[in-house]
């Protein structure tokens, strides 16, 4: 192989490397977003509100609540 298939290559792994990370945050960003719904009653308005601190020690007070203790 030359030089320009290997840089081919290396481009298509790089583009499959980015939409398997994108899909997997996307997925993620989901199942967060449904966590702090069936916990809190709430929707998620934006990304600030799913990276605070303070929602998810609310959500993990809701869900140990539902279960009589600490989680783990």
């Amino acid at each position: 192989m030359d030089t320009i298939g290997i840089g081919f290559i290396q481009g298509v792994i790089a583009l499959i490397t980015i939409a398997v990370i994108t899909v997997t945050s996307w997925i993620l960003g989901m199942r967060m977003r449904r966590r702090i719904r069936r916990s809190l009653g709430i929707g998620v308005n934006n990304e600030m509100e799913l990276t605070s601190l303070k929602t998810w020690m609310d959500v993990e007070n809701v869900e140990e609540k539902n279960q009589g203790g600490k989680l783990y």
